[in-house]
Order: structure tokens, then C-alpha cells, then sequence
């Protein structure tokens, strides 16, 4: 599996973002680099220890026009297979362990992508200043899933960064619309996309599109002044300790339900059988649908006159007796 990637001075993350990626199944890591050698020393001194590619690098303002050209150059190489997309503060954690387990689920619900919305990682005071990372998951381990939100910026977090690159994908400037346009399958598959931008380095970087010509300047310039009113310091509130169990049982990780499973498996296989064959199932399974529908609606008509029996019972039961009528 191949992962694409836009690096620019995240220095202090890049050996934790290449380890985390080479453990779960990451093959080729395939570089666009922004900015100097001096600015991504740590990635080059990396370059010949991991499977390194960089394809491309380019000096000069950033703009997420000229990232997105790039990242689609990169794209057009990859057509036919399954790739990842993710920036160099993304860690994405997936539904299942490994990387072709969610791959081979998402192919089985004939979905292109996975929904892994951003939950921005937090360390537990909120601070910022943390120059040297060894373990980004244990030195950030506060999640937000409404950071933007309590810091009064409108910004968007949806991310597909696993799909099948085909001659329909195409990557917004933002990377967060479905790769494959309005024809992206999607599944109940969901993922996260663990988001550690809020370190020492972000200062730099919102300094830097504050002062350019970025689509999305503003965003960074109401990040800035939150910062700057609450003594660089984020909002902690209602964020949680990250688990892998916490996640699930919120919803925001999100594995296929077994009845789901089955479904799909079989819309999988019947497509194999003959036309008359797929006719003859479908027609059977939705019979099974409509006697469920049925007997559902018969038990809970049943289990209603039960209980409205057992009220009859009580009521006569504990009515006061009527009084004596007189001799006429």
C-alpha cells in the first residue's frame, strides 16, 4: 500500500508519522516536500531508512492550489490500486488492525473510500509548547472532536484518506471532499483521522498563511487570536482520554455490524449466480423482509392486547364495589 503525503517543516513528527504508517502496512511513502532541505532536514536524513519517494518539492508561498496540483500529479501515477492519503501531523487509525482487513470490507459493501473525520489530539493541558515528540498518542492525549468549534472558527474536518485512486479521482484543495466526486461508494466503515497540529510549530505556520495569499487565511487568523486571548492555551472541556474502546463506543470508530456483513456478502456472491438465479433471491429475501415486518407488527399487536387485558384485570380488580341499590 502506498501512501501520499504533503510535508513542510513537521520535523518534530516525521520519524513517529513514518513508524506509525510502516507498522500497519504502508509499503512506499510517496513525498511532495514544501520548502527547503533545511526546513524537512529530519525527512531527508530519514529518506534512504524507509521507503521514501519524493515526488516532487517546490519552494515559494504555499497555497493549497498549488498543494492539491501536486498531490493530483502524484494520483495520476496510482490509477487502479488503493492508496492513502495523509498529511505529515495525520495519523489515521482504521476500523480494523490492518490496513487490506478494511480494504477487503470496503470492497465487499463495493464502497471507493473511508469516512475518518479529523479528532484533533490535545495535550492535557492544552498547551502548546512541546518542541521534541517522541510518542505523539501518549504526549497529545486528549481528543476533540469540536476543537474548531470552541475556538470559533468554521472549519471543515471530513477526510477520505483511504480510497481506490481511479481515472475519476480528483483531490479538492482542502483534501476533504470524497475523492471520487458524487460517484464515491461509501460504507458503514468509519474511521479517524488523529489530528496533531496544535504543537510548538503551529505558531510558525499560522503566521505564515495569516500573512499570504491562503484560501483559508482567515481561519488561521481566528486560530491566532484565540491563542494569543487565552494564553496559548486550547479549550479542554468536554475533550476525553483517548482508547481505542472510547472512540467505538462514541461512534466515531465504527467497524460493520454482523446482519450488515451478511447482507453484503450475499449481494456479493449472488451477483456470480445466473440472472434468474439473482431474481429468485432477491424475491426470497425480500419476502423475509416483509414476514419480519409481519411478525413483528403481530407480536407487538399481541404483546398490546396482552397488556391492555392485564389492565382490564387490575381495573375490576381494585374498582370500588358499586354501592346497594335500595328495594324498590
Amino acid at each position: 500500500m502506498k501512501l501520499i503525503s504533503h510535508m513542510n517543516d513537521d520535523q518534530d513528527l516525521t520519524q513517529p508519522w513514518l513508524d506509525y504508517y510502516m507498522q500497519r502496512g504502508i509499503t512506499a511513502f510517496h513525498i511532495v516536500v514544501h520548502g527547503s532541505r533545511e526546513e524537512n532536514a529530519k525527512l531527508f536524513e530519514l529518506k534512504n531508512s524507509y521507503p521514501i519517494i519524493i515526488a516532487a518539492q517546490y519552494d515559494g508561498e504555499f497555497t493549497s492550489e498549488k498543494k492539491q496540483g501536486h498531490i493530483n500529479s502524484v494520483l495520476s501515477t496510482l490509477r487502479g490500486q488503493w492508496v492513502m492519503l495523509a498529511d505529515s501531523d495525520e495519523f489515521v487509525e482504521l476500523p480494523y488492525r490492518s490496513i487490506w482487513a478494511t480494504v477487503m470490507i470496503l470492497r465487499l459493501f463495493e464502497a471507493t473510500a473511508l469516512y475518518a473525520p479529523m479528532l484533533q489530539r490535545l495535550t492535557r493541558d492544552g498547551s502548546i509548547h512541546n518542541p521534541v515528540i517522541s510518542d505523539p498518542f501518549r504526549e497529545f492525549p486528549l481528543c476533540s472532536a469540536d476543537l474548531y468549534r470552541k475556538m470559533g472558527v468554521r472549519a471543515t474536518t471530513s477526510k477520505y484518506p483511504l480510497f481506490h485512486c481511479s481515472d475519476s479521482t480528483f483531490i479538492d484543495p482542502g483534501a476533504h471532499g470524497r475523492p471520487n466526486g458524487p460517484s464515491t461508494g461509501l460504507s458503514p466503515l468509519r474511521g479517524v483521522t488523529h489530528h496533531f497540529k496544535w504543537k510548538q510549530s503551529v505558531l510558525k505556520r499560522l503566521s505564515s498563511r495569516i500573512n499570504s495569499s491562503h484560501t483559508w487565511r482567515h481561519e488561521s487568523e481566528a486560530f491566532d487570536a484565540y491563542l494569543k486571548e487565552n494564553g496559548y492555551r486550547l479549550p479542554t472541556s468536554d475533550s476525553f482520554p483517548y482508547s481505542r474502546q472510547e472512540l467505538a463506543r462514541q461512534g466515531l470508530l465504527k467497524r460493520a455490524t454482523l446482519p450488515a456483513l451478511c447482507r453484503a456478502t450475499v449481494r456479493k456472491f449472488a451477483t456470480f449466480l445466473p440472472s434468474e438465479l439473482q431474481r429468485i433471491i432477491r424475491n426470497s429475501y425480500q419476502a423475509l423482509k416483509n414476514n419480519d415486518v409481519t411478525v413483528a407488527v403481530s407480536s407487538k399487536n399481541s404483546v398490546d392486547s396482552k397488556e391492555l387485558a392485564a389492565k382490564s384485570i387490575v381495573s375490576s380488580k381494585t374498582a370500588p364495589a358499586s354501592a346497594p341499590q335500595g328495594r324498590r
